[in-house]
């Protein structure tokens, strides 16, 4: 009897390995299978966290909880006023960014001295710059030799890059379309995936609730807090960039998109070198227009937006948000925009997790222990 015991608690070990060695293989191959699709699937997410109240309010309001029919009306009205007018956003932006770099070109053949001989129409700025070269003119030549070779690399892989204009609407219209469909299930299956996710999380229902709930808050503070507040900001400075005759107006608000996400100088290290280039091309009255209106507005605008879109209930700390934005975009690319902070929250939401499962596991152990 001991013999066969011990033959069946053997193949019961045997058989659970082996079920288990099989599972971990095919939730792999899962993955693997899946990774092609990664930025899809993580843009129909990160669409459909957005687009979900308005799809919910559709629902309700005007389609009498067909959620088919709401999908794809929301879907529509996002087509017509969000993906069209970003479509020429991009391709005016790819034009001002081929024309940046074909800019760059001359200041690899030029030395400081040509550049100085151009401030002498401004005297003022002129007797500053030509002190300070003075008392670098021995590292002068090394430093143009650097600049030079920097500028050079980075012409040619732009605009090597740009030139695959074709290629890249094409990959761009086959990952918009699959994210189009991605997002529709996104949408219309919504509920029910929150609730299978759900499922998984171990614990009483009261307890995913509130697990639930701050997750919600986590990843609104990070998606609309930090990155929505950025998209304003840098839309704010697009329409006074492009007021004020700025070339390539784009680029620059795309740049302060990214550099609202730095700590301490954010937004004006990209308005603030303007303000002095329209100094030194002698446009006293639009840099004092622009450092009023960055001042005043750009600057000032996440203070306003912030308690509106989040409250005061989620706050995060915008080295942590610089850092996970750093990583995303070299990570990701400009997925990594959206992508990082949304790692960063999901982050926080397992700390939060732990803390809140910890916290009830201890209470429950010191009213155990005092009974």
């Amino acid at each position: 009897m001991d013999i066969k015991r011990n033959f069946e608690t053997n193949c019961k070990k045997t058989g659970f390995w082996i079920i288990l060695v099989l599972s971990i293989f095919i939730i792999i191959s899962f993955i693997y299978l899946l990774t092609p699709l990664f930025r899809i699937i993580c843009w129909s997410g990160i669409l459909a966290f957005f687009i979900y109240p308005a799809y919910k309010f559709v629902k309700i309001k005007f389609f009498k909880n067909y959620k088919s029919l709401s999908a794809i009306f929301v879907m529509i009205l996002f087509i017509i006023f969000i993906i069209g007018p970003l479509s020429l956003i991009l391709l005016n932006f790819y034009y001002q960014l081929f024309s940046f770099l074909q800019n760059l070109q001359p200041m690899t053949e030029k030395d400081f001295s040509q550049y100085l001989e151009q401030l002498k129409n401004h005297p003022k700025i002129y007797l500053i710059i030509s002190k300070f070269l003075s008392q670098i003119h021995i590292y002068l030549p090394q430093l143009q030799d650097k600049l030079a070779e920097f500028l050079s690399n980075l012409i040619q892989t732009g605009v090597q890059s740009l030139k695959n204009v074709i290629q890249i609407i094409v990959s761009f219209g086959f990952q918009l379309a699959f994210t189009l469909i991605t997002l529709y299930y996104f949408l219309v299956d919504g509920d029910r995936i929150v609730k299978e996710i759900l499922d998984l999380i171990p614990g009483e229902p009261y307890e995913k609730q509130k697990i639930l709930k701050r997750v919600s808050l986590i990843l609104k503070g990070v998606l609309y807090g930090n990155i929505l507040t950025a998209i304003i900001q840098g839309f704010l400075a697009l329409l006074i960039y492009f007021f004020l005759g700025i070339p390539q107006y784009l680029l620059w608000a795309f740049l302060t998109v990214l550099a609202s996400f730095i700590p301490v100088f954010g937004t004006s290290l990209i308005w603030g070198p303007l303000v002095i280039y329209l100094l030194i091309t002698g446009s006293y009255v639009k840099a004092t227009i622009l450092i009023i209106y960055a001042i005043i507005i750009i600057s000032q605008i996440d203070n306003f937006i912030k308690p509106i879109l989040i409250g005061e209930k989620t706050k995060i700390h915008n080295l942590l948000i610089f850092f996970s934005v750093l990583g995303g975009l070299i990570k990701f690319g400009a997925l990594g925009l959206f992508l990082g902070p949304l790692i960063l929250g999901l982050f926080l939401c397992i700390i939060e997790i732990y803390k809140i499962k910890w916290l009830n596991q201890t209470n429950n152990n010191q009213n155990y222990i005092e009974n």
